[in-house]
């Protein structure tokens, strides 16, 4: 178990083809993925499930994903998708009408405290695309009284 109390990841095994990319891709995305798979599923363990299962994905397909557009949305993608099956939920069974890149900004911009910067580097987009996503986000949630942003 590491420290911050999230389960120490199981074994993906890596491409054998960019290891080193691969490796340094990982360490520098795992934890905050893990974060925000946690936030998610509510479930340390099912979210350190879903992001083994996306570093499993994108090892399969990694020289694939290198020669994508964005490497980082790529890999957003796939994890995405192993989020939602953790938790049981598709897109079509969000609980509000935001759009996933919406979403995805206030979670980790609000409920994580991640900067723009940082939030738009895990997500592979730009810091205007997340700032107009929470700004988008804001206005469709809040329409409602009160507003439900803060319990997303």
């Amino acid at each position: 178990m590491w420290a911050d109390g999230y389960p120490a990841p199981s074994y993906v095994q890596a491409p054998s083809d960019h290891l080193l990319e691969y490796d340094a891709f990982r360490q520098l995305y795992e934890r905050p993925y893990l974060a925000y798979a946690r936030l998610r599923t509510g479930d340390a363990g099912r979210a350190a499930q879903a992001v083994v299962e996306a570093f499993t994905a994108l090892s399969a397909r990694w020289a694939e994903a290198l020669r994508s557009e964005c490497l980082a949305a790529d890999a957003w993608n796939i994890l995405n998708s192993a989020v939602g099956v953790a938790t049981g939920c598709g897109p079509a069974q969000r609980r509000c009408h935001l759009t996933t890149v919406q979403a995805d900004a206030v979670r980790l911009h609000r409920h994580l405290g991640l900067t723009l910067h940082d939030a738009a580097a895990l997500m592979g987009t730009d810091e205007h695309t997340v700032r107009a996503a929470l700004s988008s986000a804001a206005r469709t949630l809040c329409t409602a009284s009160p507003c439900p942003l803060g319990a997303f």
